[in-house]
């Protein structure tokens, strides 16, 4: 029997529900889509005595409220008795995943069953599982994008029925991408790749380069897949820089968010789930003022810190072993480190950390936070003893540079994407490598910590040359944990046919006139057996790295019972002192146009203005906080953009309640040397 289902849920549900379901969808796009509940925030009058009279007090924003109205909503269908044979088929329930569904139905007795999502060709078919129940929402994972795709529901006693569900287009003009199946034998059909692309969407893409899964609400520097098959992604909020956000989300294909952790110092690049649970997350220091050098240990459960540590106390802040690479990253001058990735040892109580700005893998032992060992190129190490570095052995070895992606093979091999960028140290910069002879590699180093030698005993992309070249982001996962099946993603190849050069580093990734390319291979024994290639005419075909997934992946099952949690906190931001006098008194109103709100871990806001003042000459902004007893200044995030002798300066900015607890605050904003009351406060 084949049906076709309304992709409309409104028109499938009577009319309370639809009130329910519809405005709850509306307010979790919104709230994911934008920037943490930017969107909602208190419009009447304070009637608080400590309050300003003349001020609106924002109030806390449940940022799981809407998610849980439509986990109600679907449970609410579920019990309706839908059939078998007709389903209720929602799409995109949580409005942030819309290549994906959910079937609603209900049979008489408990029985599970199989769902197949077709594919354009038979191997590439997506098959899952649901458990046996007599209320089922079944989810529906790999839609083709603006197009209709049949989907198979088989239940365990055999009954069958053929769904067809249509999505609407979705635009992924960004990437033209293809894919080359040079070994379909060795190929595992099974699997597809998600990609994390810049400019913020992940995409899982099929052996036939379609994409099957699109999700645009979260950061992508650094996703992985959990233990319990959902993934987790950094937060979407972004506390400092452009990459430094405020924490990490799990979730599910379907769109829904299932834990969110508030970080002191935020998160970036790159974690590890540990073996108890817990997430080793790389941060930056709890007061932002040293970046991309601290480390620290969340608790699962509670979103604490348990274990933090400060690379400053086992390197000291020095130049030593500077990499080249610093002077093409466009990198902020306390970024000394830029620890881009990390993996933990358990066996042997080893932390590995990824300092591109030293070109060096850095071991250290955990519990008692000391150097263990440091793998790369000795030159210019001076305050550290020779005895912590490895010698070469073996014939074909080169040291690696600007590296990023870290792991560890079963066997206790080192591998790692090593980028390339200049292949000598800050010192020897007159020496880079540059022009055609650049090349990218995935290297895998075998080390003898008794001996202190290191030999390299694997390597591809030198091969590829120039064209195959990633200055920046990029990485290699083992797909069994050996050498034998290896994906690698070269994801920052610019080309400029002006130039007809490959040589292009950070500082070019948003500029234009560039083709970006990435390149993600599949390595099955050393050979090639797969490769897809992304490519476009922005950052956006850049790729951060790929991971290798089953879609339906054991034990991940969409759970509308569980209750999205927020958890730890962003700690006690730092104040600053103004490079000028603030003067409160005589505060001119804010322009409208701003937007302030609240949830539990901070309070943000967001807006922009137009200036006469050069983009070199713009003061710092400021965001003031004043109680009946003191005043607290803190720095704002300014964007510029100049054109016609104009400047339009684009703001952000935030404060956690920590430290500002029992004082009810009025909000004030210095932009351009000029003092205005926002007409909000908060109370904490």
């Amino acid at each position: 029997m084949k049906e076709k289902f309304c992709t409309v849920w409104s028109k499938s549900l009577a009319a309370a529900a639809v009130l329910v379901l519809a405005a709850g969808l509306m307010i979790c796009a919104a709230r994911i889509n934008a920037e943490a509940a930017e969107t909602e925030l208190t419009t009447e009058a304070v009637e608080d005595t400590e309050a300003a009279a003349d001020t609106i007090l924002l109030t806390e924003t449940d940022i799981f409220a809407a998610q849980s109205a439509i986990d109600a909503a679907l449970l609410q269908e579920a019990a309706a008795g839908y059939s078998f044979e007709s389903p209720l088929v929602v799409l995109d329930p949580y409005g942030n995943s819309p290549l994906t569904a959910v079937a609603i139905f209900s049979t008489d007795e408990e029985l599970g069953g199989t769902i197949t999502v077709k594919g354009k060709s038979e191997e590439n078919d997506i098959s899952g599982t649901f458990d046996a129940a007599t209320n089922h929402i079944v989810p529906i994972y790999g839609l083709y994008n603006g197009d209709t795709t049949e989907v198979v529901l088989t239940l365990d006693d055999g009954t069958s029925v053929t769904l067809e569900v249509t999505t609407e287009e979705i635009d992924t003009s960004a990437w033209d991408i293809e894919a080359e199946m040079l070994d379909s034998e060795a190929y595992d059909y099974s699997t597809m790749t998600l990609t994390m692309q810049s400019g913020g969407v992940l995409l899982i893409i099929d052996s036939a380069g379609d994409i099957r899964w699109y999700f645009n609400s979260l950061g992508t520097q650094g996703v992985h897949q959990l233990s319990n098959g959902h993934l987790m992604a950094p937060a979407s909020y972004t506390i400092s820089g452009t990459y430094y956000k405020s924490g990490l989300v799990e979730f599910d294909l379907s769109g829904k968010y299932y834990r969110e952790y508030a970080i002191p110092g935020g998160e970036h690049h790159d974690f590890q789930e540990l073996s108890n649970g817990n997430l080793l997350v790389a941060s930056n220091s709890p007061d932002l003022s040293s970046i991309e050098d601290y480390i620290v240990e969340i608790d699962r459960e509670t979103g604490e810190v348990v274990w933090e540590l400060d690379m400053r106390d086992i390197l000291g802040d020095t130049d030593d072993g500077a990499s080249a690479s610093i002077l093409t990253d466009g990198a902020e001058d306390n970024d000394w480190l830029h620890n881009n990735s990390l993996w933990y040892d358990e066996e042997n109580d080893l932390l590995l950390v990824s300092a591109r700005h030293k070109d060096a893998i850095i071991a250290v032992h955990k519990t008692e936070k000391t150097l263990a060992w440091i793998l790369g190129d000795p030159d210019g190490w001076e305050s550290i003893d020779e005895s912590y570095f490895f010698t070469p052995v073996g014939d074909d070895f080169e040291w690696f540079y600007a590296e990023h992606q870290v792991t560890m093979l079963d066997n206790g091999d080192i591998m790692l994407f090593d980028n390339g960028t200049a292949k000598v140290k800050y010192d020897d910069n007159d020496n880079r490598v540059t022009g055609n002879d650049v090349y990218s590699r995935a290297v895998i180093y075998r080390i003898d910590t008794e001996a202190m030698t290191v030999e390299q005993i694997f390597e591809y992309g030198k091969e590829r040359g120039a064209e195959w070249y990633s200055d920046w982001i990029s990485g290699v996962i083992s797909l069994d944990g050996t050498q034998d099946a290896l994906q690698v993603t070269a994801g920052s190849n610019l080309y400029s046919a002006e130039e007809d050069s490959y040589d292009y580093g950070p500082i070019y990734q948003l500029a234009s006139g560039y083709t970006s390319t990435t390149h993600i291979d599949r390595l099955i024994d050393g050979e090639l057996v797969f490769e897809l290639t992304i490519t476009g005419d922005t950052y956006r075909s850049q790729t951060y790295r790929s991971l290798v997934l089953s879609v339906y992946t054991e034990g991940a099952t969409l759970d509308v019972t569980q209750t999205g949690v927020l958890l730890g906190s962003l700690g006690e931001k730092a104040t600053v002192e103004p490079e000028a006098d603030i003067s409160l008194e005589d505060a001119e109103t804010l322009p409208d146009g701003w937007t302030f709100s609240r949830d539990a871990t901070k309070v943000t806001l967001s807006g922009s203005f137009t200036t006469k003042t050069s983009a070199d000459d713009l003061a710092d902004g400021y965001l003031v906080l004043k109680s009946a007893d003191e005043t607290k200044v803190y720095t704002l995030t300014q964007s510029t953009t100049e054109s016609d002798g104009t400047t339009t300066v684009a703001v952000k900015g935030w404060v956690s309640p920590d430290g500002l607890e029992g004082s009810t605050w009025e909000i004030f904003l210095m932009l351009d040397g000029v003092t205005y009351a926002s007409g909000y406060s908060v109370d904490f």
